[in-house]
């Protein structure tokens, strides 16, 4: 994988996990907006998981 593709998805993938949990502070828990950060956050860590991957196998 191109480096600079890698640096940009794990930069993406940081700003999703800390965005949504910096927002979870202030939604409250029986909302939609809730469910929806949660997801937000686990699609964080699937892109951070793909990107570690995708490095690995690349060396």
């Amino acid at each position: 994988m191109n480096p600079d593709i890698g640096r940009a998805a794990t930069r993406i993938a940081l700003f999703l996990i800390v965005a949504s949990l910096l927002a979870m502070r202030w939604i409250p828990r029986e909302s939609a907006e809730f469910i929806v950060t949660v997801l937000v956050i686990g699609i964080g860590l699937v892109m951070l998981g793909i990107v570690a991957l995708l490095t690995r196998l690349g060396r």
